[in-house]
């Protein structure tokens, strides 16, 4: 009997100092998705664009204060057309993002997955490009900015140009 009285004094005092264990759930939104926009500027033609589908958004506060989120995008599709010549592509964006919004003013933001890009994420150049793999941005404090890119890159520009 002691015994189950010291273990049930341990659990009390466990279940009593974990802050995290305690706090509000996330929460957890769903956005439909369906806009079409023109880009006259990324590649040497003007592409009307059609993204269709859903952004669903989790956000908590995890056990050191920080804000914390992932945004995913399950069957995001993005249609883009030559408007020159009618050429059209369809082509898979559905992400996802996390990412961790730091006390200190400094965040992470982890992109993994597939991607619709106006810039090529290992050169920097402009364009439309669909990008696969992981991308790491992380902000500090003092603003301070690292990027890094591991995967493959589809010159969207390229193929409808085709």
């Amino acid at each position: 009997m002691k015994r189950l009285s010291v273990v049930l004094l341990v659990t009390l005092a466990v279940l009593v100092a974990a802050p995290s264990a305690q706090a509000a759930p996330p929460t957890i939104e769903r956005f439909p998705v369906d806009d079409t926009f023109v880009n006259e500027e990324s590649c040497d033609f003007p592409v009307e664009g059609h993204v269709t589908g859903f952004i669903v958004h989790i956000e908590w506060v995890d056990q050191d204060g920080d804000v914390r989120f992932i945004e995913a995008s399950p069957q995001l599709k993005l249609t883009l057309t030559n408007m020159d010549t009618g050429e059209t592509i369809t082509v898979n964006v559905s992400g996802p993002l996390q990412v961790t919004q730091n006390a200190d003013g400094g965040f992470t933001a982890v992109e993994t997955g597939l991607w619709g890009r106006l810039e090529n994420p290992k050169t920097g150049e402009p364009g439309l490009f669909q990008s696969a793999g992981r991308r790491v941005i992380s902000v500090d404090a003092e603003g301070n900015v690292s990027d890094r890119f591991v995967g493959r890159v589809i010159d969207l520009c390229a193929e409808l140009a085709a």
